[in-house]
C-alpha cells in the first residue's frame, strides 16, 4: 500500500514482531495500547516475568513519512528464584521513530522504521545507553492470494546489539477478523529461535483489538512472549 491515502483503510502495525508496510495518510492519527505485552524466560534457576503497558502514538507526516512516539507508562519485572521474589516497577523508556514508505517494487511494499530510545524510565528500570533500532518491512500476496511479510532489524541496546529476521504468513484476512502465524530468528543480544501466531478483530474500520504469542524454541530464547493490545485510529 505504501503511503495510504485518507479513503483507504487504516493499517495498524499491531501485532506481531515487525510493523506494516506502509504509513498514514497526511493528518491522520493512530493510538496503539499494549494491555500488557508479557514476557516470561527461565535462566539458571530464575524467572523472570516482565509486564510493559508500551503505547505508540503514529502521526501521518506526508511525503510518505510517519512520525511515531512511544513509551511505557508501566513496566513490572519480576524475578523469582529459591531465595525469594525480587520486583521493580515504574515507568519505561520512551522512543521517537520515524517510518517512510519507499516506492513499490511491482506487487511489493516496503517501509523502513529508524527509532532513538529516550531515557525517560524510572531509575532503576532506565538503560545505560540510548536504544537505537533499524527495521523494514516487506509486504506482498503469494500465488493463493495471502499476504505475507517479512521483517528484518536491527538493534542496539544495554544487552548489546543484534538481528531479528521475522517471516509472517496470513491464515486469514476479513474484513473483522484477522489471523497470521510468524517465526523469529535472531543472533547476537537478539539471539534464538520463536514461533507463533496472533488474532485481530475489528467492530470498526478504526478500531482493532488484538491478542498474539510466541514460543520460544531452545534455551536462548525467551520461554514465552505474549500480548493484548487495542489500536484507535482517527482521521
Amino acid at each position: 500500500m505504501g503511503a495510504a491515502s485518507a479513503k483507504e483503510p487504516l493499517e495498524f502495525d499491531r501485532p506481531g514482531t515487525g510493523f506494516s508496510a506502509s504509513v498514514l495518510a497526511p493528518g491522520a492519527v493512530v493510538w496503539e495500547q499494549g494491555l500488557p505485552d508479557s514476557e516470561r524466560d527461565d535462566n539458571a534457576g530464575v524467572r523472570t516475568t516482565t509486564h510493559t503497558f508500551g503505547s505508540v502514538l503514529r502521526v501521518g507526516l506526508g511525503a510518505s513519512l510517519e512520525l511515531q512516539l512511544a513509551g511505557a507508562p508501566h513496566v513490572r519485572v519480576s524475578d523469582t528464584s529459591p531465595d525469594g521474589r525480587q520486583r521493580r516497577q515504574g515507568a519505561g523508556d520512551s522512543e521517537v521513530g520515524l517510518k517512510w514508505a519507499l516506492p513499490a517494487a511491482g506487487e511489493l511494499d516496503w517501509a523502513l522504521l529508524a527509532r532513538y530510545g529516550l531515557r525517560t524510565g524510572s531509575a532503576d528500570l532506565r538503560p545505560d545507553r540510548h536504544a537505537r533500532s533499524l527495521g523494514a518491512t516487506v509486504a506482498g500476496e503469494t500465488a493463493g492470494g495471502r499476504g505475507y511479510s517479512v521483517f528484518a532489524g536491527y538493534a542496539r541496546d544495554d544487552a548489546g546489539r543484534g538481528w531479528q529476521l521475522a517471516p509472517s504468513l496470513d491464515l486469514h484476512a476479513g474484513d473483522r477478523f484477522g489471523g497470521y502465524v510468524e517465526a523469529v530468528l535472531g543472533t547476537g543480544s537478539e539471539r534464538g529461535v520463536r514461533a507463533g501466531g496472533g488474532l485481530t478483530w475489528q467492530p470498526r474500520g478504526a478500531v482493532q483489538l488484538d491478542v498474539s504469542v510466541l514460543r520460544g524454541l531452545g534455551a536462548e530464547a525467551p520461554d514465552w512472549s505474549a500480548g493484548l493490545g487495542v489500536s484507535l485510529g482517527l482521521r
